[in-house]
């Protein structure tokens, strides 16, 4: 499809309450999207900076004047946040006001709640559409924020054109009961473009490198593989990068130093996503491991993009696994699941090792044939295509 080819219309609002950089799967449907629409905006929170290459036609519109973190974030006082909230929500009318969009993209629930609010404010445009990243949890605050996105979400549902999920599992936990729209299934897939620049270090050294990448805390296995490389007689290093709170961080390191192995285990800070490929290619095995300790780990087979993203670069993966992990991941030759037991860890990693080309190159194929973002988003492309002249 050629740029700017059978166009929807003129103009798409995208609208997430975070950093769309902080969502890999998002950046990637609005690099699709802007093939099919003359403009697109991207409201957002400012809790990163922008390193990005977005396409000439997207515009970001920032809420606030400040980069502020998403843990800064959520100490603020529940004025603070509502203030921030009505602010983001007045700029979105303004954005529809101005530029009259005939379609609207709603990432999560707090965007969803802004337009529920506001659309009896505007003429409805052709296409709303909700995807959602992750399920929002019933133990919200009363009251805040998240309690009304929470709390109005079903009713919100009932009134829009489109609804997609990454994970076929979660679609229960939504009131779909008067939702008469188009339901999309759209796994979190890394994009075949962004990834083509990137290849593998094949650097045979005799060590074995593993990666973690995302939020660094317990029930991911990380102590359990961190104990594993004290005790395995290879060359295995261990490579985390997430964000992680203090009193965790402590302990970790604190078992790393019990342990003696300093020099082989590093704990480095988030990095943004058009940076982070770069650093996984110089790695071996990919680490996915998440233990159900709540609704988003224990669905996330199709809805953790790191899994993919690894293998995007030709790396095996090492998952947890439970059922839903299993049915998603165990058809794959490099996905290897464990239970987290060491001769589990011992034995997967191992086989990982002697078969790491050949594995390598299966991640990589698998990738290149359906595990990418650009051949699950084309539904998507085609049913907006489908309805241009409505």
């Amino acid at each position: 499809m050629t740029k700017h080819s059978m166009k929807v219309s003129k103009n798409l609002v995208c609208a997430i309450y975070n950093h769309p950089e902080a969502y890999p799967p998002t950046l990637n449907a609005i690099e699709q999207l802007s093939n099919i629409y003359d403009n697109i905006y991207v409201l957002y929170r400012p809790n990163l900076n922008n390193l990005w290459q977005y396409p000439s036609n997207v515009k970001l519109i920032s809420s606030g004047k400040q980069i502020i973190s998403v843990k800064a974030q959520a100490c603020q006082s529940i004025f603070k946040k509502f203030y921030q909230f009505l602010n983001f929500t007045f700029i979105l009318l303004k954005l529809h006001i101005k530029y009259k969009p005939k379609t609207i993209l709603l990432y999560d629930g707090i965007p969803l709640l802004s337009h529920f609010i506001v659309s009896k404010l505007w003429r409805k445009p052709q296409i709303a559409w909700y995807h959602n990243h992750d399920v929002m949890g019933k133990d919200q605050r009363k009251y805040s924020v998240g309690w009304f996105a929470t709390h109005f979400e079903g009713s919100a549902l009932a009134k829009l054109d489109i609804f997609s999920l990454p994970s076929e599992e979660r679609k229960v936990y939504f009131d779909l009961s008067h939702f008469t729209g188009k339901y999309f299934y759209i796994p979190n897939y890394p994009s075949l473009a962004f990834y083509d620049k990137f290849h593998k270090n094949v650097v045979n050294d005799g060590r074995l490198k593993l990666i973690y990448q995302g939020s660094i805390s317990k029930g991911h296995g990380i102590e359990e593989i961190i104990s594993f490389i004290a005790t395995h007689e290879g060359e295995t290093y261990l490579t985390l990068i997430g964000n992680v709170n203090d009193e965790y961080k402590e302990e970790l390191i604190a078992l790393i130093k019990q342990l003696n192995i300093d020099v082989k285990v590093k704990i480095q800070p988030p990095v943004n996503y058009a940076l982070l490929p770069a650093i996984t290619i110089n790695h071996d095995i990919g680490l996915a491991i998440h233990t159900p300790h709540n609704l988003i780990y224990a669905t996330g087979g199709t809805a953790s993009n790191k899994i993919y993203e690894y293998a995007a670069v030709g790396l095996p993966v090492l998952y947890f696994g439970n059922e839903h992990y299993n049915q998603a991941l165990s058809k794959y030759k490099w996905t290897f699941a464990t239970d987290l037991s060491m001769s589990s860890i011992q034995n997967q990693i191992d086989y990982i090792r002697l078969n790491l080309d050949q594995l390598s190159v299966s991640a990589l194929s698998d990738f290149n044939k359906d595990l990418n973002f650009e051949s699950v988003f084309s539904q998507v492309i085609n049913y907006l295509n489908s309805i241009r002249s409505i």
